[in-house]
């Protein structure tokens, strides 16, 4: 009896739930943590961002009063970070001998490794956020499921491994929405309301600082004032605004001690969005449409159902905390829908508030039991992952990818167990994250070495040999060039679905723009020459995400081998 009451206590502790919360979460994004990163075969990681980040990271200096890394396609907040962190590695591991190349991917590898380690946190730290949102509102069942919705999401777990800058921004835009919930408390006397404020525009300029769409956030901030209307809420305003502003200068100083890069840098990124990236979202429908589809994919389609439910009994019942946060949601997807790159990291933002919306209809579903039981219910398997694609289920799935062998690596092991002496293998793109390591430096891409030492590298390559078929001018190549197979003839192909999806799914998409019907012509005479002159050999993974920043960490490869004379 004693023990009963013991355990009681304990879950009724204000720290339990959180704690509880916050380890479960960072546990599930601790699973995998080390996917993709240096090992035997390859020295760069498989991710394609984390080599460029880190590297403009390294040009910051805080022992020297450096906070300017000389590019500004994200703001510099995760980027000082991952300096801060790198100097760490060194500092307890030793600075590696730059003559020693395996020395030095190691330590990069282990500066990627502390990146992610960061974002693991954040991410964990996200949905404790959202549990003390969502807990001046409603019960803690509906708070808890709320919670779990994001430490359970699959493409925020995934993404928390990677040492990149949007599961960070994600978490101070949570944090933002936490003190903004004060607002909404009764009798919150004059300091407090300041304080919150104050709070939640410091919150603002973190997210800002570290990417710039995450900065819309103050608009939840704004619409808050606007519906409390406390005394002097105007003046409130223009504090939260200024503090925001100032937060974010701090953490990117080089917008005014390196205007012109910064400017130049920002216009470009948002250029890049509302020019395309390549091939990966052309033929696509309407951003609007296509990043409901990534919420519903990254989430669950019951959750986010629920969710919206949720917004829809919110606003009915003059719930005006969730109001607010819609002052963000909605311009920031009428940001993102208008772009035409559509990422589904371009959703994370919005996770919060469906986790709000989501929380509070479970605890009202919970508070009225009777024919909304089965709401609780619908819940609780949508989190636990009855849903395809979505909650707990297919996020363990994820992480074990992510945890066992990557397929590019087991293509290569399996490859080399069977070759023939002095036999080539052929690749039709430019070596990069995807090309499977047939030496260790195909991950090298076009930001990180020039073309030239990139295919030196290849031709170096022994074990296998590697055929890519090159013009006399270098810049005149291009993929899928049906003269690897024709003139050049390796004994095997490889390619993997992530070089190979958008063209094979674009050949099914009239009234292409030349350039692209051009590319995708080429791959398809390309791929009618493998079928006639190769067979299969050798497939390794397949059977994960299709969009480009998931499919990272589970496509497929195909090795093909010339078939023999008759």
């Amino acid at each position: 009896m004693s023990k009963k009451l013991s355990l009681q206590s304990v879950f009724s502790r204000p720290w339990f739930w959180p704690a509880l919360i916050f380890v479960v979460a960072l546990g599930v994004r601790l699973v995998g943590i080390g996917w993709g990163l240096k090992n035997d075969l390859h020295n760069q990681s498989y991710h394609p961002d984390e080599l460029v980040n880190w590297g403009m990271s390294q040009q910051i200096k805080p022992a020297e009063g450096k906070f300017t890394p000389g590019a500004y396609n994200y703001p510099s907040l995760y980027l000082t970070m991952l300096r801060v962190s790198s100097d760490v590695v060194s500092g307890y591991g030793g600075a590696p001998d730059p003559k020693d190349d395996d020395a030095v991917w190691t330590y990069v590898s282990k500066c990627h490794l502390a990146g992610r380690i960061l974002n693991s946190i954040a991410g964990a730290l996200t949905a404790v956020f959202c549990f003390f949102m969502l807990r001046r509102f409603t019960n803690a069942f509906g708070a808890c499921m709320g919670a779990a919705l994001v430490a359970f999401a699959p493409a925020h777990t995934v993404h928390s491994r990677f040492q990149t800058v949007d599961v960070m921004s994600v978490m101070f835009i949570a944090a933002c929405l936490v003190f903004i919930s004060r607002l909404f408390e009764k009798e919150l006397d004059a300091k407090k309301l300041i304080k919150a404020v104050l709070l939640a525009g410091t919150m603002a300029g973190l997210a800002a600082g570290t990417k710039y769409t995450s900065g819309v956030v103050l608009l939840a901030l704004w619409g808050a004032l606007a519906l409390t209307r406390p005394a002097g809420w105007a003046k409130l305003l223009g504090y939260g605004t200024t503090v925001c502003a100032a937060v974010f200068v701090v953490t990117t100083p080089g917008i005014l001690l390196d205007s012109e890069r910064f400017w130049h840098d920002f216009r470009f990124e948002m250029a890049h969005t509302s020019t395309g990236h390549g091939l990966s979202f052309i033929g696509y429908p309407s951003a609007f449409y296509f990043q409901l589809v990534n919420l519903m994919t990254g989430i669950g389609i019951l959750m986010v159902l629920l969710a919206l439910g949720g917004i829809y009994m919110g606003v009915r019942q003059k719930q005006m905390w969730l109001v607010a946060l819609l002052c963000f949601a909605v311009p920031y997807y009428l940001l993102i829908g208008r772009a035409e790159v559509m990422f589904m990291r371009y959703t994370f933002p919005l996770y919060p508030v469906i986790a709000a919306a989501f929380g509070y209809m479970m605890g009202y579903a919970h508070d009225n039991k009777g024919k909304l039981m089965f709401l609780s219910l619908v819940g609780i398997l949508g989190v636990g992952g009855v849903d395809p694609s979505s909650g707990l289920r297919t996020t363990l799935i994820m992480s074990s990818w992510m945890a066992g062998e990557d397929p590019r690596d087991s293509a290569v092991r399996e490859l080399r167990k069977n070759i023939e002496p002095n036999a080539s293998v052929g690749i039709a793109r430019d070596p990069w994250y995807w090309t499977p390591p047939f030496y260790k430096n195909t991950g090298l891409g076009p930001a990180n070495a020039r073309p030239e030492d990139r295919f030196r590298y290849l031709a170096e390559a022994t074990d296998p040999k590697v055929a890519f078929y090159l013009p006399p001018d270098i810049n005149e190549r291009f993929d899928w060039d049906k003269r690897l197979l024709t003139e050049m003839k390796p004994q095997y192909l490889s390619f993997t679905s992530i070089e190979a999806y958008d063209v094979t799914r674009l050949q099914a998409v009239k009234n292409l723009d030349p350039v692209v019907q051009l590319q995708v012509d080429r791959a398809k005479e390309f791929f009618d020459i493998v079928r006639k002159d190769y067979e299969q050999a050798i497939v390794a993974g397949g059977g994960g995400p299709l969009l480009d920043d998931m499919a990272y960490i589970r496509p497929q490869v195909e090795i093909w081998k010339r078939k023999a004379k008759p």
